[in-house]
């Protein structure tokens, strides 16, 4: 079977590419580049746009100068934390509870899977520890007793009336007084009444007992006589923890950087100024005008005296609780957080950016837009490249004029500016890159065809077909076109690559297609966010991959360069 001159013609250049070791080489690399941008959803381990959060047993140790992220306890969030003498208790999601008595944190396992939300050493012995779905745990010696609850209620605080007695709040507005002697667990009828949800509670020094909530709830249950009644404490936004010191020194703090204190037990309550808004899960305060307050996003508070300090922290990550031991203070959480600019990890192999997305995903998506803008443009190019130069070549005179000269004006017209007044006539798309690129580009092909054509019109075979009645197009396109394939072939393979470099280039000045995810948009990020500088996961791999495939497209153009030079060929 006889092959159509185009065929005939392109054979020949596939043979010398599959016999130069470098070409093999560039292509074995762009056709691993293609298959991962056609596998791209197979080959991501995340959605490239989606904020990826993680969930983690936080501890923060208050250093010198800032608070110090230490050893994790586990991968769930730990909520509260309690302390006597030197025995702690932390407790947390899933049933989590973590134990110490001296140095080390050991895992204990207290038989039920449901959240943790308070936990209260007794005066003397014993803790109780409460959670979601009703639970209520009471030490016993080294284990642990569930008391049936009268209801599955959200538990999120406890704490001792007596030796003998604790009392605990809910989310509903739960107010249940437990009694340890019997295991026996008593409703106390809240004076609202209406569901809110109490969040805290702790012993005052008069024996009664305050809790604290949402919209500024604010109880307090009498022992003596049974009772709640409501207190005011000056704020309406919602409450999450109180703390009372032995001596009667109390901190309340809540959401949008609320922060409430009382210096002694017959002191009244004030507002103080926060440095920042965000909520605060956490107080603890002492009689000597010790105080700190934590939050989300790893915000600690500490109070110098006369104001509110904000205090660096390594970590960004929720602080949900506070133990403090002497000397010793120690930040827990955490919610789930935006694991933000993390370096390469198993999770995420080439890091997260700033928010929180995966950049190996990226990356992997990224070689798409890359691979259609460069074959999509290279192809534009040259189809526009070649016909131009087949044209002016071949009809010389008037028409050769006008097409040249108007080559020679897109040489004087900058690739970026040319880019920028598109997007500001249009908007930024896939469509006005690849025209940035194919409109520009095509002028060195159009003169590389030009100046071949004008040696090929004058050849025998081409006035052999003229003197045969051919037409103009059947000689351009049958006869003088299957002699250029060559040097299209070599600048199709060039061209690939400068498309790609372009459209890294517009993407990284923000001129690129705004929803879609390329390495120059990557490049773009990266620089915008300010971490560029030192985040080198971030900015490492699209610059490897960028070079990567404009070598390997070189590697196969070197050898085309062979068949489109006779110098070369008569070389070799």
């Amino acid at each position: 079977m006889t092959l159509p001159p185009f065929l005939r013609a392109a054979a020949g250049p596939l043979k010398l590419m599959v016999q130069d070791r470098l070409a093999v080489i560039g292509l074995c690399v762009l056709g691993f580049i293609i298959a991962m941008a056609l596998f791209a959803p197979v080959l991501s381990t995340h959605d490239p746009r989606h904020i990826n959060e993680i969930e983690d047993g936080s501890v923060l140790v208050r250093g010198a100068e800032r608070w110090e992220l230490a050893e994790s306890l586990g991968p769930l969030a730990l909520n509260a934390a309690d302390h006597r003498g030197t025995e702690a208790l932390i407790v947390g999601r899933e049933g989590t509870v973590w134990a110490r008595n001296g140095a080390d944190w050991e895992r204990v396992d207290p038989g039920v899977t449901s959240d943790l939300n308070a936990v209260a050493f007794g005066p003397e012995a014993g803790a109780v520890i409460v959670g979601t779905q009703g639970t209520v745990l009471v030490q016993e010696g080294a284990d642990w007793r569930t008391i049936d609850a009268p209801a599955p209620a959200d538990l999120r605080g406890v704490t001792w009336i007596d030796d003998t007695a604790a009392l605990i709040v809910g989310a509903g507005e739960e107010i249940w007084r437990l009694d340890l002697a019997t295991n026996e667990i008593t409703e106390i009828d809240s004076p609202v009444g209406r569901g809110f949800s109490l969040r805290s509670v702790a012993r005052d020094t008069d024996g009664t007992l305050l809790a604290v909530g949402e919209r500024g709830l604010a109880i307090r249950y009498d022992p003596a006589s049974g009772a709640a009644t409501l207190d005011r404490l000056g704020s309406s936004r919602d409450l999450n923890h109180i703390h009372i010191a032995p001596g009667g020194a109390a901190l309340v703090t809540g959401e949008r950087g609320t922060l409430l204190r009382r210096d002694g037990p017959e002191e009244r309550w004030q507002t103080d100024p926060a440095p920042d808004t965000r909520a605060l899960r956490a107080g603890w305060i002492d009689d000597d005008g010790r105080a700190v307050a934590a939050g989300r996003n790893g915000i600690v508070m500490e109070w110098d005296g006369a104001a509110w300090q904000l205090v660096p922290t390594e970590s960004e990550r929720h602080l949900r609780a506070l133990l403090v031991e002497g000397d010793r203070w120690l930040a827990l959480g955490s919610d789930r957080f935006v694991t933000r600019l993390a370096p390469p990890s198993r999770e995420h192999w080439f890091g997260t950016d700033h928010l929180g997305r995966d950049l190996y995903s990226q990356n992997v998506h990224g070689s798409r837009i890359a691979l259609l803008v460069g074959f999509l443009g290279a192809a534009l190019v040259v189809l526009i490249g070649t016909n131009v130069g087949l044209i002016a070549g071949y009809y010389r005179g008037r028409t050769e004029t006008v097409l040249m000269r108007t080559v020679d004006v897109m040489y004087g017209i900058p690739f970026e500016p040319f880019a920028l007044i598109l997007v500001l006539l249009f908007q930024p798309s896939l469509l006005i890159v690849i025209l940035a690129v194919s409109l520009l580009t095509w002028r060195t092909v159009a003169r590389l065809i030009r100046s071949q054509v004008l040696s090929l019109r004058e050849r025998p075979f081409v006035k052999a077909a003229r003197v045969a009645g051919a037409s103009d197009l059947r000689i351009m396109y049958l006869h003088i076109f299957p002699n250029v394939m060559p040097l299209v072939f070599l600048e199709l393979a060039i061209i690939v690559g400068v498309s790609i470099i372009a459209e890294a280039t517009l993407s990284f000045l923000g001129l690129g297609p705004p929803h879609a995810i390329s390495w120059g948009g990557i490049l773009h990020d990266a620089r915008l966010s300010g971490a560029w500088r030192t985040a080198w996961w971030w900015n490492l791999p699209p610059g490897i991959l960028i070079m990567t495939t404009v070598l390997s497209v070189f590697f196969i153009s070197r050898s085309l360069e062979v068949v489109a030079n006779p110098r070369l060929r008569a070389r070799a």
